[in-house]
């Protein structure tokens, strides 16, 4: 076997109108950022309406919603009425339902399934993005599951059966193919897990399953920053630290929230628009067919192969660093020779992709990262920016998402917390046990005397 790049399938990938692009998405994709303004969610309904196209992707739906008043008149002519004036009624009251719907307003799971996405067909677009990751990331291949967890805590009202017979636009059924690769099995894991304890109760996960879901979202998206930035050293197994800060605390320099918080991850996003687009070449080889390739996966198969295939494929990608981008870019790039190795070359490689990447593109790109920060994470720290920070609401949907029992150590919840990448200081973390004496939460001391305890929320 040959261990190359695909330079023809290349060349096809990366050129418009006879001009270099720095596309992406063809056979990798990595984060759910648009570099178009307008396509940036806006999150109006919070995370509610991307929930909802979860929800409906689990269950095999259309992840669009009709909202028009085509719609209703297709409920009602399934329906049968005694009169005028009793049809009339309804139609007034299934108007108002739907109103409350693109509210994000719901009182059961069923109805979760039913808030639509914008109307703002840009805006849209990030919205399916977003859907499209979390699903992919989390759910896909385990749809069953997903179900079983919230069939039996489903309790459909009527209207919830009736509205569901709306028809639905064949053209927009779900597509098979898996856009994002699911890269942290023990994530995934435990964001499967995580939902399946809170729907132990029932009101509880309706009002905090958006939570959930957008904290596993971005808790993927900024391990995949700092993960694929380390390039070779990409861990699946390992989350690295990110700390936050809870809403009601000061920010201070000296403290990990503001150094290893969203000041960090912004560091990171500095030029990370390159890796969207090199490892779409670098993945277009002529060795493997499998989509979602990241450095390491590529290294990892290369080093199984063999040294000689290593050396091949090296040598390729400094052939087509010189022979094509900088011909069609007029870059400077970095030179083969014998002492480079597979780490140097992906280096070198990134580092030529930076170069020509635009201003614009990397700061609507990072922008759009922010925008979920500064929706559902952000604590403005006056000079120091913004914080990532956790509401109360959110610490205590942690909390009892962490704790499957009766209750557990106090120590067991930092732990917990840190399977769900969330990193405290020692001072947030007396914060966070003032906050659950205060509700009742905690138990003082074990039978010994020596440990503290945390009761279940749900």
């Amino acid at each position: 076997m040959v261990y190359q790049l695909d330079f023809d399938k290349i060349t096809k990938f990366i050129e418009k109108s006879g001009k270099y692009t720095f596309r992406r998405r063809s056979v990798t994709s990595i984060l759910p950022l648009p570099t178009r303004e307008p396509e940036r969610a806006k999150f109006n309904l919070g995370f509610s309406s991307i929930t909802s196209g979860v929800i409906r992707k689990v269950y095999g739906k259309n992840i669009f919603v009709d909202t028009s008043d085509a719609s209703i008149e297709d409920i009602l002519v399934n329906g049968k009425f005694p009169d005028e004036e009793s049809k009339t009624l309804f139609t007034h009251y299934l108007k108002e339902q739907k109103i409350e719907l693109h509210l994000g307003k719901i009182t059961n799971l069923h109805q979760l399934g039913s808030i639509p996405l914008t109307e703002n067909e840009d805006e849209r677009k990030g919205e399916i993005d977003l859907i499209n990751f979390l699903f992919d990331t989390f759910i896909r291949n385990e749809e069953g599951r997903v179900r079983e967890i919230l069939q039996s805590k489903v309790d459909a009202d009527l209207l919830s059966e009736i509205m569901d017979l709306s028809p639905e636009n064949a053209a927009s059924k779900n597509k098979s193919i898996a856009s994002y690769a699911s890269l942290f099995p023990h994530l995934q894991e435990q964001f499967l897990k995580d939902l399946e304890n809170l729907a132990k109760n029932t009101s509880f996960l309706v009002d905090h399953i958006s939570l959930l879901f957008v904290h596993y979202t971005f808790a993927t998206m900024s391990q995949l920053i700092l993960q694929t930035n380390k390039v070779t050293r990409f861990s699946q197994d390992e989350l690295l630290p990110v700390y936050y800060i809870l809403q009601w605390e000061k920010a201070a320099k000296w403290r990990d929230s503001y150094k290893q918080g969203n000041k960090m991850l912004i560091g990171e996003m500095d030029g990370f628009f390159a890796h969207e687009h090199a490892l779409n070449i670098l993945g277009m080889n002529t060795f493997s067919n499998e989509s979602n390739q990241f450095y390491h996966d590529i290294y990892c198969q290369l080093k199984e192969a063999g040294p000689e295939a290593e050396r091949d494929y090296i040598q390729s990608v400094y052939k087509w660093l010189r022979e094509v981008y900088k011909e069609k870019t007029n870059i400077d790039v970095a030179e083969y020779s014998e002492e480079k190795t597979l780490e140097m070359a992906f280096d070198d490689f990134i580092r030529a992709v930076k170069k020509g990447i635009s201003n614009e593109i990397n700061s609507r790109y990072s922008k759009a990262f922010q925008a979920i920060v500064s929706k559902f994470f952000r604590k403005h720290g006056g000079s120091l920016g913004t914080i990532l920070s956790l509401s109360q609401e959110h610490l205590l949907m942690l909390v009892a998402a962490s704790i499957t029992d009766e209750r557990i150590e106090l120590k067991q919840l930092w732990q917990e917390l840190e399977k769900r990448s969330v990193w405290l200081d020692h001072h947030s973390k007396e914060e966070v046990v003032k906050v659950l004496d205060k509700l009742n939460y905690m138990e003082k001391k074990s039978d010994s005397g020596d440990a503290q305890y945390v009761k279940s929320i749900l």
